[in-house]
């Protein structure tokens, strides 16, 4: 090995040199890799003195590194530049901490301490990595805030869902019937008494639940009483309860009433045109002060109920024949609901066959159909017995008929048009021509009458004005009440 005069070696020096620079290398690549970190990074000595940070730290802090370059992190905290120090954290307890930290900016940052020990196991630096949390804290609480709400819906969704399975049964194409949902669903956001009117069977029941269900009383009891089913003897007591031994047979706890298992909901009274008089009175004095006296007491109680009640019969006869209160029938009446009766709505019959057909399909686990003749049929028949009569009807049909298709040999015999048989050609009534275009006439105008049910329907298809159909109804001698299927 040949070496200078003066005894420096040549190949020492040049490898000393060559790892020299694989040093600044690894310096220069090492403060590339802390530069290009999105997190910021301290440097502490042992004694907690900042020996280093990155763009990120200067970034997320809002200093400059000269600032803080050879500080102790007690002054910093003085200085009020955080509010802690992990690093003084990770000295005092020679082991890694991580903690949040809030800064001046109103930053949140969660930090992470850890100690690197020399070779004798003292603390020679502190590498602490710091990440801006702010916006995920807020995004934390806006998960939970979401989460929350979706907890809260979830909730609501479970109590209306009996809401939403009763709108999903408010069929209504109808003008008529859309007001009359339209009108219950109006009133159910007002805590006032309502009185449904309607025929047998047209759902008088069904738009009571769904007042309450709209209603702000809806987590509240639904108490639905028949006063038709209810012996006269024992309404009163029924409704209003009675107190220990008022009277034979009486449990000696006493009972409460309708009226009171119905608090803070609805109290829907069905067919209150069977009320007796007597118990009529009791209604009265409710409705006026919302008190009700117990059968055999003598201290009144107020009790939180809304009255919603229903019938079949004219109450305004019936208060006229002496047969009903007028002036409960006022009381009742502050906000009246009429249902028309299925002949009437002609418009409504084909969804509520889809709506039931749908249903009992389900409930009999079959896939049955109506044919286009069946429910053109169904269609042109009244229903004395309304929406109940129709959906019977439909679940008949899905039961009895064999084949998957329901044709109009599968309806009843009743279901039959009156009026359709003998509807013949008008030659068939000899060459007469001036008699037989009144006869086609007389017949276009009935049935026009009968497939739209109003004059003013019926003249805007025939293309006359009502007042001239009126006439030519009167001419030809047309009864309406003889014609089926019609508006009464």
């Amino acid at each position: 090995m040949t070496s200078e005069p003066n005894g420096f070696d040549c190949q020492q020096g040049c490898e000393t040199l060559r790892q020299l620079q694989i040093q600044r290398d690894l310096v220069d690549r090492l403060d590339a890799i802390i530069e290009s970190s999105f997190d910021g990074l301290w440097i502490c000595d042992g004694q907690g003195r900042v020996a280093r940070l990155n763009k990120a730290s200067e970034r997320i802090n809002s200093i400059k590194a000269e600032q803080v370059l050879g500080r102790k992190m007690e002054d910093l905290i003085k200085e009020g530049l955080i509010d802690r120090s992990v690093t003084l954290e990770v000295i005092a307890n020679r082991t890694a901490v991580t903690d949040i930290q809030y800064l001046k900016n109103g930053k949140q940052l969660l930090v992470t301490g850890n100690p690197v020990f020399d070779e004798e196991g003292n603390i020679q630096l502190v590498v602490v990595n710091e990440r801006d949390i702010t916006s995920l804290t807020s995004l934390w609480h806006e998960l939970h805030e979401s989460r929350a709400l979706a907890s809260k819906y979830r909730s609501e969704l479970s109590l209306r869902k009996e809401h939403q399975v009763l709108l999903q049964r408010a069929v209504a194409r109808s003008d008529a019937m859309c007001q009359v949902l339209d009108a219950a669903l109006k009133v159910a956001q007002r805590d006032t008494t309502v009185l449904i009117q309607g025929e047998s069977g047209v759902g008088k029941g069904f738009l009571g639940k769904l007042i309450h269900c709209s209603s702000q009383r809806k987590d509240g009891p639904f108490i639905r009483v028949d006063c038709v089913a209810v012996p006269d003897s024992l309404m009163e007591s029924e409704l209003f309860g009675y107190e220990r031994g008022a009277f034979t047979g009486a449990r000696p706890e006493g009972k409460p009433g309708h009226f009171e298992m119905a608090e803070g909901g609805t109290l829907f009274l069905d067919e209150i045109g069977d009320m007796p008089l007597s118990v009529q009175a009791k209604l009265l004095r409710f409705l006026e002060d919302n008190t009700i006296i117990r059968v055999g007491g003598t201290r009144g109680k107020k009790i939180d109920t809304r009255i919603v009640a229903a019938t079949h019969y004219d109450l305004k006869d019936m208060v006229k024949k002496g047969a009903f209160r007028g002036d409960l029938f006022f009381r009742l009446s502050v906000v009246p609901i009429h249902i028309p009766p299925l002949r009437e709505r002609k418009e409504d019959i084909p969804a509520h066959i889809c709506f039931f057909l749908k249903e009992f399909n389900q409930k009999y686990s079959t896939k049955k159909s109506i044919l286009p003749g069946a429910m053109h049929r169904l269609c042109r028949y009244s229903f004395p017995g309304n929406i109940r009569e129709l959906s019977n009807l439909i679940e008949q049909l899905v039961v009895l008929t064999q084949a998957e298709n329901i044709g109009e040999g599968d309806l009843p015999s009743y279901c039959g048009v009156e009026g359709e048989k003998g509807e013949e050609p008008p030659a068939s009534t000899g060459w007469d021509l001036t008699h037989a275009v009144k006869q086609l006439e007389k017949q276009l105008i009935g049935r026009a009458l009968r497939q739209f049910h109003t004059q003013r329907k019926a003249a805007k298809l025939l293309g006359v004005d009502q007042s001239t159909l009126a006439r030519k109804v009167k001419r030809y001698g047309i009864k309406v009440d003889a014609i089926p299927h019609q508006y009464d």
